[in-house]
């Protein structure tokens, strides 16, 4: 089975056994996920504690196939590190194997010494794998990590790929009673659904409520979500992977910061998302940045909704508060002008099972297909009852249309010049399709072709 390693995981993977790599900050587990999934999925910064969530992939060769977590750096601290540690306790709770990682040009540190105490209560199988032993001159690991009583050790890079196949035969040899065999039938393609907006604006917190537990981190803190998350869930006995992805602020305020790789990953999401959604913050609706947002989601043309969520805390509501904030809020969204709009609330929960049902009728309606004799009674109808625009002087005729593409509906029209239809022509047209097909909130691709 071919994988996209973009994506990291599909359906019925999570049913894989699961394999934790656990250490302290900056020890290079990050390094490792992206060697073992072959991705670049996995923030490396030399700074510690990029990783903050939890972040999967799955493996796969001819032995067979496992999932793989990275997990934050186990330390101690302020909230935030308090908050680290409980997501990699939970993927260690979760684990069948846990790969211990060491830094062999540091040695043992104290922060190891507790993690090796906590790892040998936990009853698993542990492969310690020390790191950043690249082979040059006088880098020999520290003795001392025998003293630690684990049975196998391993020492190599994750950066040079050293001894990598060794930890994989090691990692296979523990999962020989494991079920490691990916089923095709289990493949189903779930809608994969992005959440993007800026930082704060509750995308976890959404997430989380989605999912009825406690996936993704939840501060206070702007910029506590750092890589792309994927999450699955199954509704209406539809498959869902909810991406939740760091927030996106402006490009100069991240300009060479550890934020900057975490927003290129965010924007990346959207390019491989089925649906989009753009969380906008109600206590701060005129916030710029938002339009800014909706530029990207408008770019990947995939369909968009906008959830406006922190609608609780909007005093004194009545009957058209909705739809001043939804005018309000359009007038800066130009580029999701005929996206709908959900006010939701991840704290209450309000109208947030909605958003999937909303999803699944967006993505019916970008996934249907025209027949061209269907489109070509359209043309005719809309020649009789349509004017359609001219520019200078010139008005184009159309001879017939086709649909080549869904999600998004793309549509070739072949007319009877080389010239480009001019914007407003252009325009005209896609919104007659639009009305004719209810394709509403659906962005559509129009492709206008010369006759041979």
């Amino acid at each position: 089975m071919i994988r996209n390693h973009e994506l990291l995981t599909q359906s019925g993977d999570e049913k894989l056994p699961l394999v934790a790599l656990v250490g302290r900050p900056n020890v290079g587990k990050s390094t490792l996920f992206n060697r073992l999934t072959r991705s670049k999925r996995a923030i490396i910064d030399p700074n510690p504690g990029m990783t903050r969530d939890r972040l999967y992939g799955t493996i796969e060769d001819d032995r067979g196939a496992f999932r793989i977590v990275d997990t934050g750096g186990l330390d101690v601290g302020g909230r935030m590190e308090d908050m680290i540690s409980e997501q990699t306790k939970q993927a260690i709770a979760k684990a069948q194997i846990i790969v211990f990682m060491l830094d062999g040009r540091e040695g043992i540190l104290a922060g190891d010494e507790e993690i090796a105490a906590e790892l040998r209560k936990c009853g698993k199988p542990i492969v310690v794998f020390i790191n950043k032993l690249d082979g040059g001159t006088g880098m020999k690991f520290d003795t001392a990590f025998y003293e630690f009583g684990f049975t196998t050790m391993i020492e190599g890079s994750a950066e040079h790929r050293l001894e990598i196949d060794t930890l994989l035969d090691e990692i296979h040899k523990e999962l020989e009673n494991f079920d490691t065999q990916v089923r095709d039938d289990q493949q189903e393609h779930p809608i994969r659904l992005a959440i993007i907006g800026r930082p704060n604006a509750g995308k976890s917190s959404i997430v989380n409520k989605l999912l009825k537990e406690d996936r993704v981190m939840v501060s206070q803190i702007a910029g506590t979500t750092r890589d792309p998350i994927d999450s699955y869930l199954t509704f209406k006995d539809q498959l869902f992977c909810i991406v939740d992805t760091a927030g996106i602020r402006k490009r100069g305020k991240i300009e060479g910061s550890q934020e900057h790789l975490s927003v290129m990953m965010a924007k990346r999401q959207v390019q491989y998302a089925d649906l989009i959604c753009v969380v906008i913050d109600a206590s701060e609706p005129e916030a710029v940045q938002d339009a800014a947002i909706a530029g990207i989601a408008n770019d990947a043309f995939r369909p968009t909704l906008i959830l406006v969520n922190k609608w609780d805390l909007v005093k004194d509501k009545d009957t058209n508060t909705a739809k001043f904030f939804e005018d309000r809020i359009r007038r800066r969204l130009k580029f999701l002008e005929k996206a709908p709009f959900l006010f939701v609330s991840a704290k209450t929960g309000q109208r947030i099972s909605k958003i999937l049902d909303l999803g699944m009728d967006l993505m019916a309606r970008a996934n249907a297909r025209v027949s061209t004799g269907v489109l070509n009674r359209f043309v005719e109808d809309m020649k009789k009852n349509h004017r359609f625009p001219s520019h200078k002087g010139y008005q184009p005729k159309i001879y017939y249309m086709t649909q080549v593409q869904t999600n998004p509906p793309t549509f070739v029209t072949v007319i009877n010049t080389r010239k480009p239809l001019h914007f407003s022509q252009e325009r005209f047209l896609t919104n007659r399709i639009r009305e004719a097909f209810d394709l509403h909130g659906i962005p559509i691709k129009l492709i206008a072709k010369p006759r041979s």
